[in-house]
């Protein structure tokens, strides 16, 4: 009877939810962009205190929390409303700040990472809040601002509030991903290039997304422009990177002079391997458990301060440590000149199958009939950022992956699909009748 409540509650809010993803991606707030990016945290908390929820935030505006029920335990929910630039412009159908729907999809820039989940969290908490049980747990949902860079926020709100006992983040895909990737942005400075001639350099803006475009001006004044196919950093292989194109194109053109093309020649290519740089020993498994290989793509590359400064995007695999990192591209640096700094670094998850949460997780998306295998994530979320936190959801496997990318979009039917899902795990976990 409560499912079917909640199920109800969902399909009757349907056109509300939609209405209120649209209105968070009008907000320009990509990363970086603070007063927009504050403005969309401010709006998403006027509206849960429009739905009757009590609201708090860091300090500094950098992280929203909308809290229900009461309880000596905390379930977590970890979204953010901050989104990555917009790649070429001319790649999108649609202006990607104005959401538009279109063939069952919503169509904008932040619809799939992460302002369509926040949007559902929030109504799946209303859907709890509005059955009027007792209830035996809180529930913090915790907006952030900066996860698709330097999780300054996350580090503001540990400050500030009490972690979460446990929970999830709707970044990603179902089923149930216990195991994550790590991350790393590396920034190599290729000194000698830039004092050889070069006019213009320019490919990528998000270090955590496959460039689109770039290009260069050479010292003769021939300028080279080369397009690619923009992704996720954490599927290079779904993309097709610029900055590899370009540096393929500059070979063919005998360039055999810059550092930056021989080294990305020598060690990455367009599916993200590395194996020439011997960063880890490359198993896939660890305990019988399926946790991926790491992967090292370039993101970003520009003349700046009279050197090639070069992003590397690292989605390491656990058990692939900091060390191991640093320890192999240190092992090429004098061979290609250059210097190299950490811009950003997380450790990769695991989390125990075996936790009480997530046993209720299978159950619920068994329920509506959704896998609840556990997998490993090759992107990152904020689940890395607490203990006991998983990724799950709220894409399907069978829809389209276009978080990062131009034209950006999510299934209707999944956004209310996702919402029902979130609403009866939330119910399960924090209703007094549940105990």
């Amino acid at each position: 009877m409560i499912k079917e409540t909640i199920d109800a509650f969902i399909e009757a809010k349907k056109e509300e939810i939609l209405s209120d993803i649209s209105h968070l991606v009008g907000f320009h707030s990509i990363n970086g962009q603070t007063m927009q990016t504050k403005a969309c945290l401010q709006y998403f908390l006027k509206r849960a205190e429009d739905f009757g929820f009590r609201t708090m935030n860091t300090s500094n505006w950098d992280v929203g929390i909308v809290e229900m029920g009461e309880g000596d335990e905390t379930l977590g929910i970890l979204v953010h409303v901050d989104v990555v630039g917009i790649g070429d412009i001319d790649k999108w159908t649609n202006d990607p700040f104005e959401c538009v729907r279109r063939d069952g999809f919503l169509w904008g820039r932040g619809v799939q990472d992460d302002k369509g989940a926040a949007v559902m969290s929030l109504y799946a908490l209303k859907a709890v809040k509005d059955l009027g049980l007792p209830m035996h747990r809180k529930v913090w949902l915790i907006v952030g601002t900066s996860e698709e860079s330097v999780w300054t926020d996350i580090a503001s709100f540990k400050r500030e509030f009490p972690q979460p006992n446990f929970g999830f983040s709707p970044d990603g895909q179902f089923p149930i991903y216990n195991i994550e990737k790590g991350y790393a942005d590396l920034v190599l400075e290729f000194k000698q290039d830039g004092k050889r001639g070069l006019r213009h350099l320019q490919g990528g803006e998000s270090p955590n997304t496959i460039p689109s475009k770039a290009e260069i001006t050479l010292k003769d004044g021939q300028t080279i422009v080369v397009n690619g196919i923009s992704s996720h950093s954490s599927l290079p292989e779904e993309g097709d990177n610029a900055i590899i194109k370009l540096c393929n194109e500059l070979r063919k053109k005998g360039d055999i002079e810059h550092d930056f093309v021989k080294f990305i020649a020598g060690f990455i290519q367009n599916d993200g391997r590395a194996r020439n740089l011997q960063i880890d020993d490359e198993n896939d498994s660890l305990d019988g458990e399926y946790i991926g290989l790491t992967t090292i793509a370039p993101t970003v590359i520009a003349l700046q301060n009279d050197a090639v400064q070069l992003t590397l995007n690292i989605r390491q695999k656990f058990g692939t440590t900091r060390e191991m990192i640093l320890n192999a591209i240190t092992a090429y640096a004098d061979e290609f000149h250059y210097e190299f700094s950490v811009l950003d670094y997380m450790d990769p998850m695991r989390v125990s199958r075996k936790l009480p949460f997530l046993k209720v997780m299978g159950e619920v998306s068994e329920e509506y009939g959704i896998d609840s295998s556990f997998r490993h994530a090759r992107g990152t979320s904020y689940a890395k950022s607490m203990g006991n936190f998983v990724s799950w959801g709220p894409v399907l496997p069978e829809d389209p992956e276009t978080a990062h990318m131009e034209d950006e979009r999510i299934s209707i039917k999944t956004v209310i699909l996702a919402s029902k899902l979130y609403a009866r795990f939330i119910e399960r976990m924090v209703v007094v009748e549940n105990v």
